[in-house]
C-alpha cells in the first residue's frame, strides 16, 4: 500500500496540472464505458462520446505537459475517432 500512495504523491509533485488532468480523464473514460457496458444492447453514444472526448482532451494535455510520446499519440487517436463517431451519430 504505501508503495501506491508513493507513486501517487511523485506522480502529483511531479506536475500537480497533469496529474488532475490525468484523473479527471479516468474518471470521464471509466464512466463512458460504463455506461456503454450497462446499455450494451442499445448503447447510449450520445452520452458516452462527449464523455470519451472530454477524457481524450485532458488525457492528451496531461501526456503532452509530462512529454509521454506514445500515450499522447493514443489518446490523440482516441479523440479524433470519437469525435468521428460523434459526428456519425448526429448525422
Amino acid at each position: 500500500m504505501q508503495r501506491i500512495k508513493t507513486f501517487l504523491l511523485k506522480s502529483y509533485h511531479t506536475d500537480s496540472v497533469a496529474f488532475y488532468h490525468e484523473l479527471v480523464s479516468l474518471i470521464t473514460s471509466m464512466i463512458a464505458a460504463t455506461i456503454i457496458a450497462a446499455t450494451a444492447k442499445d448503447p447510449m453514444m450520445d452520452v458516452a462520446y462527449p464523455l470519451f472526448i472530454i477524457g481524450a482532451i485532458t488525457g492528451s494535455y496531461a501526456y503532452w505537459r509530462r512529454e509521454l510520446v506514445w500515450p499522447l499519440v493514443l489518446t490523440t487517436f482516441y479523440l479524433g475517432v470519437n469525435i468521428i463517431g460523434l459526428i456519425v451519430l448526429y448525422s
